[in-house]
């Protein structure tokens, strides 16, 4: 560079300071030390973050140390319908009473189910009405009702004695109802019922406040010429097992009733043979059956024959009486039978000479009494007698 180019340069600065500088005031002691406060402020508050920063995080990391790691979640078990509580809905109040019972329509446990006599079979039990009396020979007469908790769930329900008054003697049964959600009338069971043999009859029943069904039995029902006092009776206790009932006290059977019987007798036909001279003569087979369980005091055979036979022969040895001398209508009498004895008799008669006889029919019937000498009550009396047919060879 020139002389002349530095010179120049120089006078330039100069212009300068002498134009700018006078312009620029400087800062006075004041402002010195409130700028450096300022900025010993702005150090202050940095630093001090710095320290807080340089303490906390090493405190929570030592506290984070010292803690124990988070447990897991608990696990959840999704329950069952058999360990989770399923809140139940209150049960219907199934106390029914007798009007409300007759105007519904209801189904029976089967009468087809009974072991028992062929009347049961005539006796409806789906979607039918109960009667209140004896308007005919097939209806479901209502007898008896009594109510009570039978199943144990908190609400009340309806027991029923109902029979089908097919005949005189029943058969009967003992059927609880309940109500569903709907309040509608439903079968929940059959409690008892008659059966064959025992019992024939069904007298009443009560519920006890346990749940208990409580039903009077008799082993006879009662009949023309048989009371009801001569029926042996029970009480038998019945409880709802959750599916059926079942009995849970009382006797479970009967003993030999003293007045009653079940005996019966059969009869082979009599051929009746030629003997010497003008005199025919046969036999026939007589069967005697106690089919009881109980003793008969005394049987006696009454023989409607025509006059014209008579009996003879050793078979006779076995009836008390004279036979030989009696006269029609001829008697044997046997006397006591035991429990299920069998008797089988052979018995001769003769037609004597000069007594034309044409073939024809005769009976036999089977009469039982009680030691007193009354009569004994049978559940079919058409098998005390016999017919036989006696012709010639």
């Amino acid at each position: 560079m020139s002389d002349f180019d530095v010179a120049r340069l120089d006078a330039e600065f100069s212009a300068y300071r002498s134009t700018v500088f006078p312009a620029i005031a400087p800062d006075g002691p004041a402002a010195v030390r409130h700028t450096v406060r300022r900025r010993r402020r702005r150090s202050a508050v940095v630093v001090a973050a710095a320290l807080v920063l340089g303490v906390a995080v090493p405190v929570a990391g030592q506290a984070a140390l010292r803690r124990d790691p988070p447990s897991p979640a608990p696990a959840t078990v999704s329950p069952t319908p058999s360990d989770s509580p399923v809140p139940s809905p209150t049960p219907p109040d199934a106390t029914i009473d007798r009007a409300d019972l007759l105007a519904a329509t209801v189904d029976l446990p089967g009468w087809n189910d009974l072991p028992e006599r062929p009347d049961g079979k005539a006796c409806p039990s789906r979607g039918i009405r109960l009667g209140g009396d004896l308007v005919r020979d097939d209806v479901n007469l209502l007898v008896e009702l009594a109510h009570g908790d039978v199943d144990r769930d908190g609400a009340p329900e309806t027991v029923a004695l109902v029979r089908c008054v097919f005949g005189t003697r029943g058969p009967a049964q003992v059927v609880a109802f309940d109500r569903d959600a709907s309040g509608r009338i439903v079968t929940l069971g059959r409690v008892a019922a008659t059966a064959a043999p025992t019992p024939e009859w069904l007298i009443g029943l009560e519920v006890r406040a346990d749940g208990m069904v409580r039903v009077a039995i008799a082993d006879r029902a009662p009949d023309t010429g048989w009371p009801l006092e001569r029926s042996q009776r029970q009480w038998r206790g019945y409880r709802w097992n959750g599916d059926r009932f079942q009995q849970a006290e009382g006797p479970t059977s009967f003993g030999p009733n003293p007045y009653a019987a079940d005996v019966s007798v059969t009869s082979s036909n009599l051929a009746l043979a030629r003997e010497p001279g003008d005199s025919f003569s046969g036999t026939v087979q007589v069967r005697v059956r106690n089919a009881s369980a109980s003793e008969v005091p005394a049987a006696v055979l009454s023989f409607g024959l025509p006059w014209q036979l008579r009996p003879v022969g050793d078979g006779w040895d076995r009836c008390r009486e004279n036979m030989h001398e009696a006269r029609a209508p001829y008697q044997c009498t046997l006397g006591r039978l035991a429990p299920h004895a069998d008797l089988r008799l052979t018995l001769q008669l003769r037609r004597g000479q000069g007594m034309p006889l044409p073939s024809g029919k005769a009976t036999i019937e089977l009469v039982v009494q009680s030691a007193d000498g009354g009569s004994l009550a049978e559940r079919d009396r058409d098998d005390n007698f016999a017919t036989f047919t006696h012709y010639y060879r």
